[in-house]
């Protein structure tokens, strides 16, 4: 362990923050905790919904295997649990009343098991499969060369590889936008790529699907509140860093309410909007600290929740094909121990549709739900809550990776975390967690 380490303040009580938190703190370090709000949770929290009772995630937010650094955090922090864990891959594609197609891979290891989910798989001609293969080799092959695949959009990656249009519609672009929040004209094919070899081309558990049965504030932000309150950690809510000073051997963090204290060491743990105003206010060396930080944009994810007197749709989980509303989930079958008619449509990449008022979104996912159940017809939802996640994830636009800083920065003793920095991910719930662990990994183990 750095010895000269003696306490770290931690700036975010997200995914990313948490998690280095939680790893200083099995060290046996003294931590302090700041957060703007009055509860831990960043972008992936949840809430009462004050008409039902129920809970109600910002987003919904799906794991998988490959999200080794997440499933890790989970279960130091006991919560493991409460995940439910597919032991196969399996996806359900509706297009329109009557195609709806179901792809189900079975126990074979990977990518065999992807192999024979496709071949079996009736949304897509011989022709289409035959063509994902050809990318899917592509993509195995791809180790090492992120850096000219960043440079072109995932479209053109398609393009390159032969995709038919239908396996596009159908299939990579539901993946794509769920996985990159972001157009696949804009998005950066290094990003699809290694999601790609990651989740569906490693092991075959690499591939499980993984959801919460409990709300996100419940999987993990509660929890890890409870625990370091438990072990002493000094947490400051509705407080925000304005500004940080070089300090003797650490650094002096001034905030909105007039605290001010010193850190032996800090981590950053906040996205690029937010970063950028407590460097700028910094001045200095503090600045000009990660050169290329205002080209990081954000994209918006809209959430539509609604609530039905009588309807439940045929799997809990379905991609919706040439539809503005992009997945349906039904959280009743999610959130164990709710039994109500609560649906969640979720919109990725909403750049357009998060300028939407409430009524012309409800009125799209209702008409988008009755063309695609037709026994929904003429039903109005009984209860309604829009989520507009404006600054979701940084968009992972191509030409990015280049920026995207590492933990460590050229100050000694301050640290940077989160999805947006350089996990070689796009912005997951993995990405958060895996920038936390290596934060907290060079505290614990200083460079050379």
């Amino acid at each position: 362990m750095n010895e000269s380490a003696k306490d770290v303040t931690i700036v975010g009580g997200g995914f990313a923050g948490l998690a280095a938190a939680l790893r200083l703190l099995r060290a046996g370090l003294k931590l302090r905790i700041v957060e703007k709000r009055a509860f831990f949770g960043g972008r992936a929290y949840s809430f009462k919904d004050t008409k039902t009772g129920e809970t109600v995630d910002n987003g919904q937010h799906l794991l998988m295997g490959c999200y080794h650094e997440t499933l890790e955090f989970l279960r130091e922090l006991g919560t493991l649990d409460r995940l439910e864990i597919e032991d196969r891959l399996a996806v359900s594609f509706a297009e329109g009343p009557r195609g709806r197609f179901d792809l189900r891979c079975p126990r074979l290891p990977a990518p065999f098991h992807l192999a024979w989910g496709l071949l079996k798989y009736r949304g897509l001609g011989w022709r289409d499969k035959k063509g994902m293969a050809a990318l899917m080799r592509f993509s195995k092959r791809a180790a090492g060369n992120g850096k000219d695949l960043d440079e072109i959009s995932v479209s053109e990656l398609f393009r390159r590889t032969g995709q038919s249009e239908a396996a596009i519609r159908k299939f990579w672009e539901p993946f794509g936008l769920a996985t990159l929040n972001e157009s696949l004209d804009l998005a950066s094919a290094d990003l699809f790529v290694e999601v790609l070899r990651r989740a569906l081309l490693s092991k075959k558990s690499d591939s499980d699907i993984a959801l919460a049965k409990v709300g996100l504030s419940e999987l993990y932000a509660t929890p890890a509140q409870n625990l370091f309150q438990e072990k002493g950690v000094v947490i400051d809510f509705n407080t925000q860093i304005e500004s940080i000073a070089r300090e003797a051997a650490g650094f002096r963090l001034a905030t909105n309410t007039g605290k001010s204290w010193h850190s032996d060491r800090v981590i950053l743990a906040v996205p690029p909007n937010a970063l950028g105003k407590i460097l700028e206010a910094s001045g200095g060396e503090f600045a000009g600290l990660v050169p290329g930080l205002e080209r990081f944009a954000s994209a918006p994810i809209v959430s539509i929740n609604l609530w039905f007197e009588n309807f439940r749709p045929p799997r809990r989980m379905t991609g919706l094909v040439d539809s503005p509303v992009h997945w349906l989930f039904d959280k009743s079958r999610i959130h164990r121990g709710e039994s109500s008619k609560h649906l969640t449509l979720v919109v990725s990449a909403a750049h357009a549709l998060a300028m939407e008022s409430k009524e012309n979104l409800i009125g799209l996912a209702v008409a988008e739900l009755g063309r695609f159940f037709p026994e929904l017809e003429g039903q109005r939802p009984i209860h309604s809550q829009i989520v507009k996640e404006q600054q979701a994830t940084f968009s992972a636009r191509r030409g990015l990776a280049r920026f995207r800083p590492d933990e460590r920065t050229r100050i000694p003793g301050l640290y940077l975390a989160g999805d947006w920095t350089n996990t070689r991910l796009p912005a997951t719930i993995e990405s958060a967690v895996l920038s936390g662990h290596k934060a907290a990994g060079a505290i614990l183990k200083p460079a050379p």
